[in-house]
């Protein structure tokens, strides 16, 4: 039978209270010529039952259930073992996604040989969008191999930039060697990872089509800051000032067993610069989305009348 030109490897774990949205969203995909492989890690609740469901009706789908618990990591590699395309792409079981996802960045991982990913809206347990400083970014990291990965090692994590991870890949990137880099326990193993890949490609972004990431109590991303949270915003900062400190220590140990000599080099000069940036990125979207909506009002309004009467 012909191969299929794209593989989805989707592992999940207990899964049952959005995958159903998840599959719906990805079997509405405008480009149809895909699997779908779907490993469940010995789940406990109902995602066996649904998922037997939805591959008695659509034969793109494979549905696996693991006779044991892999761990999250070998459950990753084995979905992109079974994959049969030439390009591939993760599924998380509670996200959704733009009817036109594939459809839009085959095209681009074809044509630029690089990754290829949309931009974010973030959305809770309810499917309700929510304020986040990642949503509707240019997910973009293109240029000379050095510059692509100094911009990835700058950004703040918090900005979003571990979720190209979920972009449309050539297939042949993901050697063995890399996939290491994703299954170590180290801190931000997904940033790692994105980071070793663009020592060989670029990843490129289409801010056309959606992911829409859903955060809640159960997801990795559970714990980013966004505007459901009670506490008070000076408890925010606080964590926030304190997580920017612990995450660029880790940075500079971990980035710099992947980097050249020269690279290591840089990142230690901008360290001050790193820190700085980060901390004041956070304390602001801090500001933007709790209670102190008058200060980044002010903010806008000053920058709006400095570009339109004074800069020009």
């Amino acid at each position: 039978m012909k191969k299929p030109q794209v593989s989805i490897g989707m592992p999940v774990y207990n899964g049952a209270k959005f995958i159903s949205e998840a599959l719906d969203s990805l079997l509405a995909q405008t480009f149809t010529d895909f699997e779908l492989i779907i490993s469940d890690n010995a789940s406990t609740d109902e995602t066996e039952a649904i998922c037997r469901e939805y591959a008695a009706k659509d034969k793109r789908i494979r549905y696996i259930r693991q006779r044991e618990n892999l761990g999250a990591a070998a459950n990753f590699k084995y979905v992109l073992d079974q994959a049969e395309g030439e390009y591939f792409m993760w599924a998380a079981a509670d996200d959704v996604w733009d009817k036109k996802w594939i459809e839009k960045l085959l095209p681009i991982s074809i044509i630029n040989h690089c990754i290829a990913f949309g931009t974010l809206q973030t959305i809770d347990s309810n499917s309700k969008p929510l304020q986040h400083p990642a949503n509707g970014r240019n997910f973009a990291y293109t240029g000379s191999k050095f510059m692509r990965r100094l911009k990835y090692f700058l950004e703040p994590a918090f900005l979003g930039k571990p979720n190209p991870i979920y972009g449309i890949y050539p297939k042949r990137l993901i050697t063995p060697n890399m996939f290491s880099v994703l299954a170590s326990t180290k801190f931000g193993a997904d940033m790692l990872f994105m980071y070793a890949l663009l020592e060989h490609v670029e990843i490129r972004s289409d801010m056309t089509v959606l992911l829409y990431k859903r955060i809640h109590a159960d997801c990795a991303g559970g714990g980013i800051q966004t505007n459901t949270g009670s506490r008070s915003i000076f408890l925010k900062i606080l964590t926030f000032l304190f997580r920017s400190v612990e995450m660029q220590y880790h940075y500079m140990k971990d980035y710099g067993s992947l980097s050249t000599a020269f690279e290591r080099t840089v990142h230690i000069l901008l360290f001050p610069f790193i820190l700085a940036y980060s901390m004041g990125e956070q304390v602001m979207n801090n500001l933007r989305f709790t209670g102190v909506g008058a200060l980044w009002r002010w903010r806008t309004i000053s920058r709006f009348l400095y570009d339109k009467h004074i800069r020009r």
